[in-house]
């Protein structure tokens, strides 16, 4: 299958952090969520696939572009919101989309402006003059006007307001309808995904600890939930992470690797993103 983007065994190290050996794919028509805690490195791994960051070893291919040889070609085709803009503070936001749009070989003016009067972005402002949320509309608005089919967004729903953050949502079901474009989005509301991810890529320590479907995500880990007593007599093999308090005793465990016999009388729930967020923090790892 030709991916929309690839990412193979990419390593970076930023000061004291370090992206170790990240691989994962894009395929058309689907939805990706990179969630993990704040400075888990999906910001480090989003702005290393941009080349923001020069990788240390790996390969990143967007289109079938290599991103290290074929930048231009690769770039054409991505539409990306950082959490922080890139665009040039001092000039106005249509003057802004003329000079980068003239980068991208689809790039469509008319488009872009009918974006900004749907997200409600006067084209006239200088970009100093927008509030966080109307920097982030800004973003979208250009990345929907140049035909990208590669989305890559970084905490896109920060800062907005709740009803365009689920307005948010729509757009980006729409961009993926018709089975031609991807989008990988990093976010800390997990709620989010639980509406449209299809796929969830879970850091943690600069590590790539999940990459599964939300369907194989709730089928494969379960909350078990009893007395410490009990917890402590599962197999460890099965094991995530144990989570022992003075109100309250789970054990987060692969089911896959185990038989649903051991339950026994413990109460079985299935897990929510953070908990899995949460669970992979404290030392959970997949053995």
């Amino acid at each position: 299958m030709n991916y929309l983007l690839d990412v193979q065994h990419l390593d970076k190290t930023l000061g004291t952090f370090h992206l170790h050996d990240i691989s994962f794919h894009l395929e058309p028509g689907y939805i990706t969520g990179l969630i993990g805690q704040n400075g888990c490195g999906k910001t480090s791994l989003v702005k290393t696939i941009l080349n923001l960051y020069q990788k240390d070893a790996g390969n990143i291919l967007i289109n079938g572009h290599s991103m290290e040889t074929e930048e231009i070609a690769a770039k054409d085709r991505i539409g990306v919101v950082l959490d922080q803009c890139l665009f040039d503070e001092d000039t106005k936001v249509e003057t802004n989309a003329r000079c980068f749009g003239s980068l991208y070989s689809r790039y469509n003016h008319r488009l872009f402006l009918e974006f900004c009067r749907r997200f409600d972005v006067d084209p006239k402002k200088k970009v100093k003059k927008l509030s966080k949320g109307q920097k982030t509309r800004f973003q979208l608005a250009f990345a929907f006007s140049h035909d990208a089919n590669v989305f890559l967004m970084d905490e896109p729903s920060a800062g907005l307001d709740p009803l365009f953050r689920k307005e948010l949502l729509g757009y980006m079901q729409e961009i993926v309808e018709d089975g031609t474009r991807s989008i990988l989005f990093s976010t800390h509301i997990t709620e989010d995904l639980d509406q449209i991810g299809d796929y969830i890529l879970l850091m943690d320590h600069g590590h790539l600890v999940l990459d599964l479907t939300r369907e194989e995500l709730a089928d494969r880990y379960l909350l078990l939930h009893g007395t410490r007593e009990e917890l402590e007599k599962l197999d460890s093999k099965i094991i995530i992470c144990n989570q022992f308090g003075q109100y309250r005793n789970s054990t987060l465990i692969d089911s896959v690797k185990a038989d649903s016999h051991t339950y026994g009388n413990l109460t079985v729930t299935r897990p929510s993103l953070e908990d899995l967020m949460y669970c992979f923090h404290k030392g959970g790892v997949i053995q």
